[in-house]
């Protein structure tokens, strides 16, 4: 899946929180959330210091351009 607005690739998952969120598809060693993916959707949760070694991924409203398009409008 790509991101409507500048066409990254993207993959959904929940945070640990239950919330959806877009990730960027490709890993990235500085990421800060690692993946569940005995989950369906699959679950990222952060990374924490002593974790063993695995994918790491970033939130993709990090690196996206256009993040602020996609930003909830607050109700006036």
């Amino acid at each position: 899946m790509n991101c409507r607005t500048c066409d990254a690739s993207i993959i959904w998952g929940l945070t640990a929180n239950g919330k959806r969120a877009p990730f960027d598809e490709s890993p990235d060693p500085k990421g800060l959330f690692k993946i569940d993916e005995t989950k369906q959707p699959p679950v990222f949760e952060y990374a924490r210091p002593g974790d063993p070694p695995g994918e790491r991924f970033t939130n993709h409203f990090a690196t996206c351009p256009d993040r602020d398009y996609h930003r909830k409008k607050e109700a006036s």
